[in-house]
């Protein structure tokens, strides 16, 4: 047989395959079946062939011994299980485009509630489920009803922002909630959630499965056909995939978008009960900890991989990563190596679908553009008298109070102050970096940890000067924000928010004595307070005259101090042209561009001023706190700051600090300081409260109570300001007051007219019959009548 007898006859062959297997490859049940197992076939079959070969570089098994096949196993219960929190993920972000940040805490309080009946009280399991399953769905539709419809106008990062006050409400609810059914502290190791499956065991190599593991495949699998089945068969259905594709068109033909939204919230929170449902018999109910956030980086691991808008993809997506996941369990001994193993999946899958996501970075990058600028006092009141008496009136008053905190806090509450100073100083590197260069940062708190851990490490191990460990953090901190910022080059918007969490996610587990060594201050070793100048001695007690400065009240004045250094270079900022190519640049990338901006010079720029004011509050909280503790830096830290940011007012500078006293300051109250999770109960409340009336947050209630004043100042002075009194009208006799009643712009029209011809004044209604004005057509007149 010749060659081209034998390619001919190849050529033929496959035609008549593909022939044969297009029926069932188009079919609309038995095609995404088909697809999906030959994906999850060619994935793990890959992914076997790649363990067992042992890669040394990458050292992947524990010495010569592969990562054996109950492993992969288990990574398919578990991704299983992941795949149910992005699918959820999925259908809330095609229903609103917007990343659902309370996804896993939606599904986390009725099925921590439910199984911790089982455990507690010996609920019979099939009523567990149907108060699992139930209450995620209505709490799936109150969300919906209650906050997502009330903001379904706005931009999308305020209404991502919203789910972030969602979560940590939610977060709240949990914790009371397992102290309400337990009704004393939970002992994780004493409990057991028994299933009608856990008797069922069986051994594969060294692991025994249960028979809940095999429960929560078989269920994921019902689950996935049955969603399958209800978008392409269901009316309800089709009108989710309608709305999802274009929801003004759905609404022009009939389809009731608001409802369909309702539906989808429902199904999504639904969903994610089923999975932590079905997880925490699997993994144990965490003690120090809740069980959402985890289970949220693994979903957005699992929904990103899915582009955040396939299903079948997003279930594939699942098992990988849970295949990742305890392989690198084994293969560590350590969980601590899975969440930058999962920063190193989500950073990658985005950079490759950055063209596909293109549609929705459009959509995201426009975060505050709707948040009014603030608006310095016009020129024409500012050197007013009374104006000025009043702002210095103002200044003093603000002045006295902060440096009479240690003495009005006392002792005790002090560090608690020094901690709202930090937070601001963190709080203006959001302004900086999200307000003004439109870049959302979920991990701006572990960029803080890493400044910590330089400054902390140099001070305690290496006794450098004060200032030169300061100067360390901030130069980390903006190194490490320059890498972090490097994918927002091609990643925008709510994605880049994603890339973030997980880099705070990985911060966590990474930054400890474990892999860390060298750089955080050894056992045994504290953070001491310097001797500035050879004369403040930081660590003792000094007194000045009358009064008695303590060591915590000498180092909230010297942090003080940097954060109003902090404020002074942003406002420097803010008022150059730097500051003017950040709002540009934000604003319309496109026309920063036409004018000569580099956009990635620009976005560079702001992560590294960002991080090293981050990086800089990090190495004051080290020597604030003396030490530094594994997991000091938890993620939800890092979204607090940012909520923190958003409740002060994102694009102001006094709004960093209005956010941070009223989070960290909260507590500090003698009513409040009791309650257990204050602060995430104030950032929840707090956000969701004010981004209802105050978009621009705390502080643009404080810039209306002061326009209102200059409003009235400019009345009295008789004053036109048009920046406080655009719609009042000015006197158009050249006088320039104001007046209770302006003359209209144009004279009205007069009741007589003049003939041009005669000169006579003739009243309009007679006009027509003058002789003059009456045109001579022929055969007729004005009127069409014949002469």
């Amino acid at each position: 047989m010749t060659a081209a007898r034998l390619a001919g006859w190849v050529r033929s062959a496959s035609a008549r395959a593909r022939g044969a297997i297009a029926p069932v490859w188009d079919h609309p049940v038995a095609g995404p079946a088909l697809k999906i197992g030959l994906g999850f076939v060619v994935l793990v079959e890959g992914l076997l062939q790649w363990y067992l070969a042992r890669i040394p570089v990458l050292g992947i098994g524990r010495g010569e011994r592969p990562i054996p096949i109950e492993i992969f196993l288990l990574g398919i219960v578990y991704g299983s299980l992941y795949a149910l929190i992005g699918m959820g993920l999925i259908l809330v972000y095609r229903a609103n485009r917007i990343i659902n940040f309370a996804q896993a805490q939606l599904g986390s309080v009725p099925a921590v509630v439910a199984l911790l009946l089982i455990a507690k009280k010996g609920l019979p399991y099939p009523i567990a489920v149907l108060i699992a399953v139930i209450g995620g769905g209505l709490l799936g539709g109150a969300v919906e009803v209650g906050f997502i419809r009330r903001f379904d106008k706005a931009p999308r990062l305020i209404l991502t922002v919203v789910t972030i006050g969602v979560s940590f409400v939610l977060l709240v609810l949990e914790f009371y909630a397992k102290q309400w059914v337990s009704g004393s502290l939970i002992d994780s190791t004493t409990l057991h959630f028994p299933t009608p499956f856990d008797s069922f065991k069986h051994r594969i190599g060294l692991f025994i499965f249960r028979g809940d593991h095999i429960a929560a495949v078989v269920i994921v699998a019902i689950l996935v056909v049955g969603l399958a089945a209800f978008f392409r068969y269901t009316d309800i259905g089709v009108a989710v995939r309608a709305s999802a594709e274009n929801g003004e068109r759905a609404s022009l033909l009939g389809i009731p978008v608001r409802r369909v939204s309702t539906i989808v919230w429902v199904l999504a929170a639904t969903l994610s009960a089923i999975g932590v449902f079905l997880t925490v018999p699997l993994t144990g109910l965490p003690l120090d900890s809740f069980v959402g956030p985890r289970l949220l980086l693994l979903g957005l691991s699992v929904a990103v991989i899915g582009r955040m808008e396939s299903l079948p993809t997003a279930f594939v997506a699942g098992l990988f990563i849970g295949i990742v996941d305890q392989s690198i369990v084994f293969s560590t001994n350590t969980a601590g190596l899975t969440d930058p193993a999962l920063f190193v999946v989500v950073l990658v899958a985005l950079l490759v679908q950055r063209g596909r996501l293109s549609r929705a970075r459009d959509v995201g990058a426009s975060t505050w553009q709707a948040v009014r600028e603030v608006r310095p006092i016009p020129g024409e009141l500012r050197r007013l008298p009374e104006v000025r008496r009043v702002l210095v009136a103002i200044g003093v008053g603000v002045g006295a109070v902060v440096l009479a905190t240690p003495w009005l806090l006392g002792d005790a509450k002090t560090p608690e102050a020094t901690l709202i100073v930090i937070y601001a100083i963190i709080g203006v590197s959001l302004v900086i970096l999200t307000g003004w260069a439109g870049q959302i940062s979920l991990g701006q708190y572990a960029i803080a940890g890493i400044g910590a851990a330089a400054a902390g490490g140099l001070a305690a191990n290496h006794h450098w000067d004060f200032f030169a460990t300061l100067l360390v953090a901030g130069l980390a901190g903006a190194a490490i924000a320059i890498a972090v910022g490097l994918p927002a080059l091609r990643i925008q918007g709510l994605f880049l928010a994603v890339t973030t969490l997980a880099f705070a996610f990985a911060v966590q587990t990474t930054l400890s004595r474990d892999y860390f060594g060298w750089l955080l201050p050894k056992t045994g070793k504290l953070v001491n307070r310097p001797i500035l100048w050879g004369r403040l001695d930081l660590e003792t007690t000094s007194r000045i005259g009358p009064f008695e400065l303590t060591a915590d009240a000498k180092y909230f004045y010297l942090c003080l101090a940097f954060l109003a250094l902090a404020i002074a270079m942003a406002r420097s900022l803010r008022r150059n042209r730097s500051g003017r190519v950040l709002i540009c640049a934000r604003d319309n990338g496109r026309l920063a561009q036409a004018f000569g901006i580099s956009l990635a010079r620009t976005r560079l720029a702001a992560f590294a001023l960002s991080g090293f004011l981050a990086g800089l509050a990090g190495g004051l909280l080290s020597y604030q706190n003396r030490a530094i503790a594994n997991n000091a830096f938890p993620p939800e830290r890092s979204i607090e700051v940012f909520v923190l940011t958003v409740i002060g007012g994102i694009g102001s500078l006094p709004g960093a600090i209005l956010g941070a006293v009223w989070v960290r300051g909260l507590p500090l109250l003698p009513g409040l300081r009791s309650i257990d999770q204050i602060e995430l109960l104030a950032s929840g409340v707090g956000v969701l409260a004010l981004l209802s009336f105050l978009p621009g947050g705390l502080a643009e209630a404080m810039y209306r109570v002061r326009d209102r004043w200059l409003r009235k100042v400019a009345t009295r002075r008789d004053l036109v300001v048009p920046s406080l009194l655009a719609d009042v009208r000015v006197d158009v006799t050249g006088v320039g007051g104001l007046t209770g009643q302006a003359p209209p712009l144009v004279e009205p029209p007069p009741d007589v007219i003049a003939c041009p011809a005669c000169g006579a004044r003739i009243p309009i209604a007679e006009a027509a019959r003058h002789e003059h004005f009456v045109v001579d057509l022929g055969e007729t007149d004005l009127q069409g009548a014949k002469r």
